[in-house]
């Protein structure tokens, strides 16, 4: 047999040629032919690919190395990207996370934009384990006072037990209070890192946008918006915070159908706008209100008005002036003393009779379509949620408008009352001094002066107007509503600056917030047997509230019930009714707290 080889160029194939002798016959067998130096070729190919990949799993196991996270820290996976976060206190927590454009420039006075939307997410891994900027403020709330804070300050911060639990976990998520005008959500004393790990329970806290960059409400701000409103941008910031935790909470191991939203002060007036908010809708599930506003009606049309004193200040007359103002600028002329009076300096004290304080909140058919006691009258148009409306018997206290209240006598209390309540009328005197007298019980005999004023000024302005509220939102919501005043006094005063200014020992307004956050030692210095029983005990029962969507058998639903929180729970039906009657007959909930 003789062999030959021949190329078929049509299927470019190398092919043996076999032919017996002596016969004509010829057969093809389809083989395989490959010169040496294709041979050579190829193994030249296999040994450069052999070391491309060695080269590729070098780079890859140094890239692993980099980005592993070292003992102590651990990363996450967001739909922004990778972040990294720390492991101390038998929990995991995540600092800093952008959750918007920074509203900086052109941005200021607009929307918030979603990062994601706006192609801006991160590449690698984020450093997730300090806190950025708070939002630009200024203390103590007048035109001098000190600027802090930028405007690139919208961040978010997450504190969980479990990365991987075996069920999902319920989810808090905290707004901080400040009038709507300073603090964060990144102050001392509010840190649940610890909290996480006692309860199982994951926390979110974040900051929003305050005082004019926030919640500034004027005609020329309208210009160019995609809403054709102005205002409330705070409100819009901590919708998008939100909608950012439905869509990555789990990968903190929380459960996005089990989120509780809870605030104190204009954190408590953000949870009730939120409650009333379509845009809001199916981003929460339970809700805790802690003295927030029950003023909340203002029409944007009248605040654009209130506020062209701002506007008069700055000395723009279009947003794109606005926008170009400083920071400082920007804050230096929010009208503090005049009116609006947004530094809100008489509200823990007796009214004077026709001064109020301007909104800051609005109704601005955006965020909140319609006031919220109308939007309760409209089925449909709020998210009916378990609600929680929780005050403090001595709100006041923290910040009495006379410093010296302490050192009052019998006769100086009797004085200052009359005083302050004559221009509503003798009614007003009369059955005060009958209803808030010195027979009144008080657990430090040498400061009941003070104790009793300060309860007098926060029943119509906190306590009863809250209530009202409450029994509004059991007329509307098919949810169970229900209402807690803290009775408690602590064992000695609190030292707590700025927050407190006052050395305050009664029920003050921040006493349920700490206790819940676990930090009355911080304030206290020292806790009592009886101040760890009262932290123990609220923070019992919200905990309980964000698991199940209701409060154990021993609390009530409003109106069956009042829980009034000392050491212990004890449920009244309508406590200080007669109090309340008195405040709502003389028409004194319109004084109530605003913002």
């Amino acid at each position: 047999m003789s062999e030959d080889v021949f190329e078929v160029p049509a299927r470019n194939e190398y092919r043996y040629l076999v032919q017996d002798e002596g016969e004509e016959e010829v057969q093809y067998v389809r083989r395989h032919y490959v010169s040496p130096f294709l041979v050579l070729s190829r193994r030249c190919m296999f040994l450069i690919a052999c070391g491309v990949l060695a080269l590729l799993a070098l780079a890859g196991y140094l890239a692993y190395v980099a980005q592993t996270p070292p003992p102590g820290f651990a990363e996450v996976v967001t739909d922004f990207g990778w972040l990294r976060g720390r492991h101390q206190g038998g929990a995991y927590s995540f600092s800093g996370i952008p959750y918007a454009v920074p509203p900086v420039g052109e941005l200021r006075w607009k929307p918030p934009e979603d990062l994601k939307h706006a192609g801006k997410c991160w590449h690698g891994v984020y450093d997730a384990t300090y806190v950025r900027n708070v939002c630009a403020q200024i203390q103590p709330l007048e035109r001098n006072g000190s600027v802090t804070g930028k405007e690139d300050c919208l961040h978010l911060s997450v504190f969980t037990p479990s990365l991987r639990p075996a069920e999902r976990l319920p989810v808090m998520v905290w707004f901080h209070g400040g009038y709507l005008h300073m603090l964060s959500g990144q102050e001392k004393g509010y840190s649940p890192t610890e909290l996480a790990a006692q309860t199982n329970t994951v926390f979110v806290s974040l900051n929003y946008r305050l005082n004019a960059f926030g919640f500034m409400a004027l005609e020329v701000l309208r210009e160019g918006s995609p809403t054709n409103t102005s205002g409330n941008y705070g409100f819009m910031d901590q919708i998008l915070a939100l909608q950012w935790v439905q869509r990555n909470i789990h990968v903190f191991g929380g459960d996005p159908g089990k989120v509780t939203i809870f605030g104190q002060s204009s954190g408590g007036t953000s949870v009730w706008t939120l409650m009333m908010s379509p845009l809001a809708k199916n981003l929460f599930h339970r809700a805790i209100d802690m003295s927030g506003s029950y003023v909340y009606n203002a029409s944007l049309e009248s605040a654009e008005k209130d506020n062209l004193v701002f506007l008069r200040k700055t000395g723009c007359r279009d947003a794109a002036c606005l926008r170009k103002l400083s920071a400082t600028q920007v804050l230096q002329a929010i009208p503090w003393e005049e009116y609006p009076y947004w530094a809100a300096e008489d509200l823990t004290d007796i009214p004077v009779k026709g001064r109020f304080c301007g909104p800051v909140a609005v109704v601005d058919g955006h965020v909140l379509p319609l006031p919220p006691f109308e939007a309760w009258k409209k089925p449909g148009q709020f998210n009916d949620v378990p609600f929680v409306v929780g005050t403090t018997q001595q709100e006041a206290d923290y910040s009495p408008i006379m410093k010296n209240i302490s050192q009052w006598t019998w006769a100086d209390y009797e004085w200052f009352v009359r005083e302050k309540l004559s221009p509503f009328g003798n009614v007003s005197v009369s059955e005060a001094l009958r209803l808030y007298n010195s027979s009144a019980p008080c657990p430090i005999n040498d400061r009941c002066p003070e104790r009793l004023y300060t309860t007098l000024v926060s029943d119509m302005r906190v306590t009863c107007p809250n209530n009202d509220l409450a029994k509004r939102a059991k007329d509307a919501l098919s949810s169970p509503v229900y209402r807690y005043i803290v009775t408690y006094t602590p064992s000695k005063a609190v030292d707590f600056a700025p927050w407190m200014p006052f050395p305050s020992r009664f029920s003050f307004r921040l006493l349920d917030s700490l206790a819940f956050f676990s930090s009355l030692e911080m304030v206290l210095g020292t806790m009592s047997p009886e101040d760890k029983a009262f932290q123990d005990l609220l923070t019992k029962y919200f905990i309980y509230f964000a698991k199940e969507g209701k409060m154990p058998a021993d609390w009530p639903e409003f109106v069956s019930g009042t829980a009034l929180l000392d050491k212990s729970l004890r449920a009244e039906r309508d406590p200080f009714s007669e109090r309340c009657r008195l405040w709502e007959e003389q028409d004194f909930y319109k004084y109530a707290w605003i913002n």
